[in-house]
């Protein structure tokens, strides 16, 4: 039976979540997987505005930092050459000042007035050199200001702490099996009020023409009060489900890939949390189930081990 027929028994195939869910249903052979495991879409927007702003507060830290040495090398050298140029006389020095090159001086005399330091060792003395270090201090002043409103930025921004197990499995569940993964806190931050929102999408040939479909995943528990432990999503595979009746081979040549949206608050910086994962057909694993990640102590306490969410065994077939 065709793929599609066996989809047709229980979902109308029009019934698709494409709009909804804001990607498109358009296929190409070659097409990479809708959602990277950081929770970004496979998507280069062109022509897209970009902020400086919103660069600086989502790029890396070691892009961040860099950029920060970067400008505040670049402002200095800037000023020092302004320095040369226009008065270098200007600059005056104490008797005991045992830098006697050019350049170093201001560079140095740029540093002091960019950081409003001002050690006294160097100084302006013509009206020239005041006025462009009364505007290197106001430049100064304003870039520390930014980059202090930034860092914060950084820091209030914390991520959502969601670490999502590497495979999705089929298990036995109920009567019948369910498509299963975790996710757990992996931070010590409290998340609760957390809900789960689950799409399948799968590549169908319509009219000859490959097709990209997207049909909701119900989830037996698909909200959780607290997050102490992991939290296993279950999808029952039951004759209401896109995925009754499929094979192996039916999900691996529909290139399936299941979508989650993740959604919650982080009572320690008190924001809302958005945690975004997918699994392709090549993560997951069938016939298999979940090991338990956490056991209990002889004085009543339960110890979770968090780095033992991906660990499964498979079932023996009878």
């Amino acid at each position: 039976m065709a793929l599609k027929e066996k989809l047709n028994r229980n979902i109308n195939p029009n019934a698709d979540k494409a709009d909804e869910l804001g990607y498109t249903n358009k296929y190409e052979k070659g097409n990479k997987r809708i959602l990277s495991h950081d929770g970004n879409f496979n998507v280069r927007r062109i022509g897209e505005r970009k902020l400086v702003f919103h660069e600086l507060l989502t790029m890396s830290w070691l892009k961040f930092a860099l950029f920060i040495v970067a400008f505040y090398s670049i402002v200095n050298l800037v000023f020092a050459l302004i320095y040369l140029t226009v008065d270098y006389n200007g600059i005056g020095m104490t008797s005991d000042y045992e830098v006697h090159n050019r350049f170093f001086v201001a560079l140095f005399f740029s540093a002091q007035t960019l950081t409003t330091v001002g050690y006294g060792s160097l100084y302006p003395l013509s009206s020239t050199v005041s006025f462009v270090a009364a505007s290197e201090a106001l430049v100064g002043l304003m870039g520390f200001a930014i980059f202090t409103g930034l860092m914060y930025g950084r820091f209030s921004k914390t991520p959502h702490s969601i670490r999502f197990s590497k495979h999705a499995l089929i298990s036995p569940y109920k009567e019948g099996f369910g498509l299963m993964f975790r996710a757990a806190n992996e931070r010590n931050h409290n998340l609760t009020e957390l809900s789960v929102s689950v799409t399948l999408a799968m590549v169908i040939n319509e009219n000859g023409k490959p097709t990209r479909k997207f049909f909701p995943l119900t989830i037996d528990n698909n909200k959780i009060v607290y997050f102490p432990l992991n939290w296993t999503m279950v999808h029952p595979i039951d004759d209401k489900s896109p995925l009754y009746g499929l094979t192996k081979q039916d999900v691996e040549i529909s290139e399936a890939e299941v979508l989650i949206l993740v959604k919650g608050y982080n009572e320690t910086s008190g924001q809302d949390i958005y945690a975004r994962n997918s699994y392709t057909h090549h993560e997951i694993i069938w016939d298999a189930k979940f090991d338990l990640p956490y056991y209990f102590r002889e004085d009543g306490i339960t110890v979770f081990e968090l780095d033992k969410i991906d660990n499964y065994h498979m079932i023996e077939k009878a």
